[in-house]
């Protein structure tokens, strides 16, 4: 592949971020005594990583604040509890994040992708949906954040992954070329297509091979490892 530039998602591409959630709420729910049974665990972990699917993207589509959309998971979640008031909400939701931060790790193959990257003389950025605070200290306390890697997190964007103004603003931003960038993601919807559309070239990250096969498409390639893409 000829690419002059590298755009890299963050969640489940350079960090673990369903694994981190899945441990982290695990714990926090053991903890708040909500597991009495294997089988009520799974039942809980189910229904949270279905709410956080449908109200993280409303808050990508800037429906709700990053705010907001912890505090609509949170009731919803927990329909039987008193969270009217916000500052409660927000303090029994952040029982769950300071889970899921102590959970958080970087994949094997992260920090040497970059870095070989970097040392090829190409610009490297991290377009990310999310909150550009968050995302920043999930990068440093993993290790990956650099002062050569810019980070483009959505809500300091016009838009999110996969409107194209994301990864056009992001490609002006680094200073590179869209049609000479390579956009590698986990997301076949976020990191591939949107990216195809706005005119990058782009790789899907199968890390386990749920892509095998024609229904990822014919435009769509797609590389194991981050190891692969350089």
């Amino acid at each position: 592949m000829t690419f002059q530039a590298l755009l890299l998602d963050l969640d489940d591409t350079l960090v673990d971020h369903r694994g981190a959630a899945d441990r982290g709420l695990r714990a926090w729910l053991t903890g708040l005594g909500l597991a009495e049974s294997p089988a009520e665990l799974e039942s809980h972990v189910e229904r949270w990583f279905v709410l956080e699917a449908r109200h993280y993207e409303r808050a990508q589509r800037r429906e709700l604040t990053y705010s907001e959309q912890r505090r609509v998971r949170i009731r919803a979640f927990l329909p039987g509890w008193d969270l009217a008031d916000d500052d409660l909400a927000d303090d029994v939701f952040a029982g769950f994040l300071g889970c899921y931060q102590a959970a958080w790790r970087a994949f094997d193959d992260a920090a040497a992708a970059i870095e070989r990257a970097r040392r090829a003389g190409l610009p490297v950025g991290i377009l990310t949906n999310g909150d550009q605070t968050i995302q920043t200290e999930k990068l440093r306390r993993t290790g990956l954040l650099r002062k050569d890697v810019p980070v483009f997190a959505s809500s300091a964007l016009p838009a999110a992954k996969p409107d194209p103004r994301s990864y056009l603003t992001a490609c002006a931003r680094l200073g590179v070329e869209p049609a000479s960038t390579l956009m590698v993601g986990d997301s076949l919807r976020h990191d591939v297509v949107g990216a195809q559309r706005a005119g990058l070239q782009a790789r899907l990250l199968d890390r386990h091979g749920r892509y095998d096969g024609p229904q990822a498409g014919a435009q769509v390639r797609t590389v194991r490892s981050l190891a692969e893409v350089a």
